[in-house]
């Protein structure tokens, strides 16, 4: 056994597949299913379970991949004291579209130098995509976002997936708009005045207006985006449309010209969790980005 082998069982993980695996370390899949098959010989244990959903890993592999990937991460720390500290800047991430979290990204990348080699996956999706990220390996952290309501049930979900969690954050909703929007003025924006508007959503996102989708929300005056940068363009440039928002940076609202309001919503208290593979250990760059992310929470304006 030695790392080469290692890195070719955590990729299996990451990728749920042999044939996925080997495409990703361009190698045949005969010759990956065989190392993967001598490598459990000679542990003398299943490191995984082969599903018609793909490869699996058993209790005992999942033991065995936490400390695989803890030991490359060792074997990278050395080469890279080795090369003089120039090893490549690599940064896995899963969140959901959340301003203050891409500002936080941000920050963090300007602390980058910029002859550095990059490896980055930052994806902004839904919650139940970031868990499947995460648990899969494809993402070594990333947020869940839910209600208040339903705290419980994912941090149960959490446990049984062997996940680690922590809040990373308890906030309100806003009413994102243009500072020239016809509520601008009001101090509490009410619901019902906000639903003669137009509100802009994330067509793949849990949250609108408050309720899950699947129920008579996407009834209302709504447009549904998938991508998120064109969301401010939007709210600036189209009378009378809205977004809800968690509290987002001043400069990002400066920049745009825009304005967060509260609102009468009713439970509207809603949490981040911050969420990684039990056993994992954070990488430098990891740490670097919880740490803006912290920053940022603590300047964010909350109304």
């Amino acid at each position: 056994m030695n790392t080469l082998h290692l890195k070719y069982a955590v990729e299996v993980e990451r990728t749920g597949s042999i044939t996925k695996a080997a495409d990703r370390l361009y190698m045949n899949q005969p010759h990956l299913s065989k190392t993967i098959r001598e490598l459990e010989e000679t542990l003398g244990m299943a490191i995984f379970r082969r599903t018609p959903k793909g490869m699996v890993p058993t209790e005992k592999g999942t033991a065995f991949l936490a400390a695989a990937r803890n030991i490359l991460a060792e074997v990278e720390a050395m080469e890279r004291i080795m090369n003089g500290g120039a090893s490549k800047v690599s940064l896995r991430v899963a969140v959901p579209r959340a301003s203050y979290v891409s500002y936080a990204f941000t920050e963090f990348m300007k602390t980058v130098p910029p002859d550095r080699e990059l490896d980055i996956d930052y994806r902004e999706t839904n919650s139940a995509s970031v868990i499947e990220y995460v648990t899969s390996g494809e993402c070594s952290i990333g947020i869940v976002r839910c209600g208040a309501d339903y705290s419980n049930y994912f941090e149960d979900m959490f446990r049984e997936k062997n996940l680690r969690f922590e809040l990373a954050r308890e906030f309100e909703y806003l009413a994102l708009m243009s500072d020239r929007h016809p509520l601008s003025h009001d101090g509490i924006v009410k619901c019902d005045d906000l639903s003669r508007h137009i509100e802009i959503t994330h067509g793949d996102s849990e949250f609108q207006s408050g309720v899950p989708n699947g129920t008579n929300a996407r009834k209302r005056h709504a447009i549904a985006i998938y991508e998120r940068g064109s969301q401010f363009e939007i709210l600036k440039r189209i009378s009378g449309t809205y977004m809800w928002v968690s509290p987002m940076p001043e400069e990002v609202l400066s920049t745009f010209s825009l304005i967060q309001k509260r609102s009468d919503m009713r439970d509207n208290i809603h949490r981040d969790f911050l969420i990684s593979r039990r056993g994992y250990r954070l990488t430098a760059e990891d740490r670097g980005f919880i740490e803006k992310l912290g920053d940022t929470v603590k300047e964010t304006r909350s109304l």
